[in-house]
């Protein structure tokens, strides 16, 4: 008599490349938090809805991501999961149809990240752009690293993880300059100036 509870473990299971919770989790989470959204969106953020509306989106982020991960917690101890992550575990919980409503909406928004935080890149790498060549190529930029991406994730899983390694170190730092700069400079009020190429 077979238990209920019995688990067949199939060979492309056994067979599929692991990657530590370190390499595999914490990395890609952190830089997803401490990512584009913050570096470059959060300062417009606080400037339209003030420093109490800022952090009461963050709060009420906090909350849903909270409820998500117990969610989550929840039907990831009923049963292991396999390859497919977020997508396998809601499709064997709860079916196909709803693991498709959700996997292919969470497959978009994978991929459109990626274009997201490239733009977010190119953004940034722009305030090193050569003034006496004109204006930084944000778009193209962006292309550039969008299919350098595409070639590492292509060449190898692991490579791409382990090159997440040095950008969250850099993502740190940049975090304590900005904590150390808070802390032994006068803070100064930003200098609001005009853009021409924005108001045209």
């Amino acid at each position: 008599m077979n238990d209920s509870n019995d688990v067949t473990v199939t060979t492309e299971q056994v067979n599929a490349p692991m990657f530590s919770m370190f390499l595999g989790v914490f990395t890609p989470s952190m830089l997803t938090i401490l990512g584009v959204i913050m570096y470059l969106r959060f300062g417009w953020v606080v400037a339209s809805v003030g420093l109490g509306g800022a952090a009461l989106i963050v709060l009420l982020c906090n909350i849903i991501t909270f409820v998500t991960a117990l969610n989550a917690s929840a039907v990831a101890t009923n049963r292991p999961t396999g390859t497919g992550g977020e997508y396998n575990l809601v499709s064997r919980s709860l079916g196909l149809p709803i693991g498709g409503a959700i996997g292919i909406p969470l497959f978009l928004c994978r991929t459109l990240s990626v274009t997201l935080y490239c733009f977010g890149l190119a953004e940034a790498l722009s305030a090193f752009w050569p003034a006496s060549m004109g204006p930084a190529p944000v778009q193209w930029i962006a292309a550039g690293l969008v299919l350098l991406v595409c070639a590492i994730a292509g060449k190898s899983a692991n490579l791409s993880l382990r090159i997440q390694i040095p950008l969250m170190l850099a993502v740190g730092l940049s975090i304590v300059a900005l904590i150390i700069g808070v802390f032994t400079a006068p803070l100064k009020a930003p200098v609001l100036l005009a853009n021409p190429e924005r108001i045209a």
